[in-house]
């Protein structure tokens, strides 16, 4: 095909046709991968945890970066974007299945408020393989992305897959990233490795906030010397090959490996990657969702009751809901709160007068959600049965809500009509 050049004055304003550099000449717009998010998500920064090959323990630095940045009173979230090798939620001690409440997925707590999705979550068992191809893969991420209700979330890291596949390609079109941390070991194949994931890095423009060394040495109890077990480190000459600081050394310490054997990393003390949130605080810094603590988070459940003390079926005419005050995942008080009943946005007002976290009810019209929501609480509907076992399930993980937040309260006599929410 021949080559068209036109004058400005006979200009048909097809550019994709012409070679002619003019003026008014219009360069074809660049085409927009992203996914929208669920539209009750509020995620201010998404940083990618990422490495170029396996086995460097990348999921450590993203369970214990957000562990650090919650304790430093941000609201973080862990997407488990590792589809068919999810580690996260064991690291946190969470063995329920994800829920819904007809807006969207919930992502699971752990006791300390991280908001975790993992594919361990949705899986019969926590055993059953993943045996999915590529494109079913990439789709599953970004479904974590769009259906998940990610409400209120400083901070989200992506804990990808090792490589440059599918996924991590995936996930730099298809989400809002922020920033890259690149997690590497102590090896001769360093440079190389960690080449790869800054050339892709590069190649989607999503900036590097620095290098993160695991398995950087071991120390000696005794004398205190840093041995280096895996041979000499060349991770800051990888750092000035690339222009990019080395922003923590996490040392092979036999109280990380028992933190996250014993499903406790939240328990974990250590400065290893405080420099790291130093730098994320400073390059990416956001408005604080939470507060400031260490351990312990309290919470207030509120369940609706009916008279026989089992879940209320219809949100809107809630006599009494049971509230329960919990102290991570220990319950540390229980007690009732009376209403007349008069509506949804009544009892919407009283649950949030009484510092309410989580709803938990049978039907629910959208208002009454939505409104709930909006207030800051989390809704699970759908709940059925005594509420002490209800609520027990919901601190194990097990509680199984419907899909379907829809009441089956009528209030006319026909089978036939449709229940109309207060």
């Amino acid at each position: 095909m021949s080559e068209v050049y036109q004058s400005e004055g006979s200009c048909n304003s097809n550019c994709s046709s012409c070679k002619t550099s003019c003026s008014s000449r219009k360069e074809p717009a660049k085409e927009d991968f992203r996914v929208e998010a669920n539209e009750y998500s509020t995620v201010k920064k998404v940083i990618g945890v990422v490495s170029g090959k396996g086995g460097v323990g990348k999921s450590f630095i993203t369970s214990y970066l957000s562990v650090l940045m919650n304790r430093r009173g941000y609201a973080t979230a862990i997407l488990d974007a590792d589809i068919t090798g999810p580690s996260i939620p064991k690291a946190f001690g969470i063995h329920g299945k994800a829920m819904s409440n007809g807006l969207g997925i919930l992502p699971a707590y752990s006791k300390n408020g991280t908001k975790i999705m993992s594919v361990n979550l949705l899986l019969e068992t926590e055993e059953t393989p993943v045996v999915w191809r590529g494109p079913i893969i990439a789709g599953t991420v970004k479904q974590f992305w769009s259906d998940v209700l990610w409400e209120e979330v400083d901070y989200m890291f992506v804990d990808m897959p090792p490589g440059t596949g599918d996924v991590p390609l995936t996930v730099f079109q298809s989400l809002p990233v922020d920033g890259l941390i690149i997690v590497a070991s102590p090896q001769e194949l360093v440079s190389m490795i960690v080449a790869k994931a800054v050339n892709m890095a590069n190649a989607m423009n999503i900036p590097i906030l620095g290098l993160v060394e695991n398995y950087s040495y071991i120390q000696c109890g005794n004398c205190g010397e840093k041995i280096s077990v895996f041979g000499t480190s060349h991770i800051e000459e990888v750092g000035e090959k690339f222009n990019l600081p080395v922003l923590a050394k996490v040392p092979i310490d036999p109280a990380i490996a028992s933190a996250i054997d014993h499903e406790n990393v939240e328990e974990l003390r250590g400065d290893w990657l405080n420099n790291l949130a130093d730098t994320l605080e400073k390059v990416h810094p956001v408005e604080k969702s939470g507060v400031e603590k260490e351990d312990i988070v309290m919470k207030k459940i509120a369940v609706a009751t009916d008279e026989n003390h089992n879940v209320f079926q219809h949100f809107g005419k809630t006599q009494t809901f049971t509230v329960y005050e919990l102290e991570g995942k220990e319950l540390k008080s229980k007690s009732t709160v009376s209403s007349n009943g008069a509506g949804h946005s009544e009892l919407v007002t009283l649950l949030n007068e009484n510092n309410i976290d989580v709803v938990i009810c049978g039907g629910i019209g959208l208002p009454a959600m939505e409104g709930l929501m909006e207030a800051g609480m989390l809704v699970i509907p759908g709940a059925q049965g005594d509420v002490d076992v209800v609520a027990a399930a919901y601190l194990d993980g097990s509680l199984q809500a419907s899909d379907n937040p829809t009441c089956d309260h009528h209030e006319h006599e026909h089978d036939h009509h449709a229940c109309h929410h207060e």
